[in-house]
């Protein structure tokens, strides 16, 4: 095998990376990535990690915002109800026109603003479902750590190719450390 040919080689498809592709050489990596290139010499890697992890943080975003908008559905209808009684109250005693005018569009904005809420909890909803979803996926992330420096290269959910790709790596720093 000539130096040239890489003996591994992933690309990352998803997160903040994506395009970018990682080259293990018998004596170095290299980081490829939009317009730029990192090349370590394997010999200044002091060691490799992969790991699967989920954000707990998108769950609890996810657990809160979906409390919201069933907050906001379960207060949407009282809060229509209500509006809609008292407007209709002040239309039937309606003795001082300008009063009663100013309570009538009150009450009146107030029902606009009970009848948007569902439309509201369900976009909330639909957020929390997909920050669920994002956390159900995870990420996994190769770690390169150096004598003072770590670098790190993450692709959303469970990737078994990320994981080869790192096990390749740390087989061929034993063999040069060994």
């Amino acid at each position: 095998m000539t130096p040239d040919n890489p003996l591994a080689e992933f690309e990352i498809s998803s997160g903040a990376q994506q395009g970018s592709r990682l080259l293990l050489y018998a004596n170095r990596l290299a980081y490829q990535g939009g317009d730029s290139m990192e090349t370590v010499p394997l010999a200044q890697l002091a060691s490799v990690r992969v790991a699967f992890a989920r954000d707990a943080r998108k769950l609890n975003w996810a657990i809160s915002l979906l409390v919201v908008a069933l907050l906001l559905l379960a207060v949407s209808g009282p809060l229509l109800g209500w509006a809609t009684a008292l407007a209709a109250g002040i239309k039937e005693h309606s003795g001082r026109e300008s009063l009663d005018s100013v309570l009538l569009t009150s009450f009146s904005v107030i029902g606009g603003i009970a009848r948007s809420l569902p439309i509201l909890a369900a976009l909330l909803a639909a957020i929390a479902a997909g920050l669920g979803a994002l956390f159900w996926m995870g990420l996994t992330t190769l770690s390169l750590n150096f004598a003072a420096v770590e670098r790190s290269y993450a692709v959303r959910g469970r990737n078994p190719l990320l994981i080869q790709f790192a096990e390749l790596v740390a087989a061929q720093l034993a063999a040069r450390k060994g």
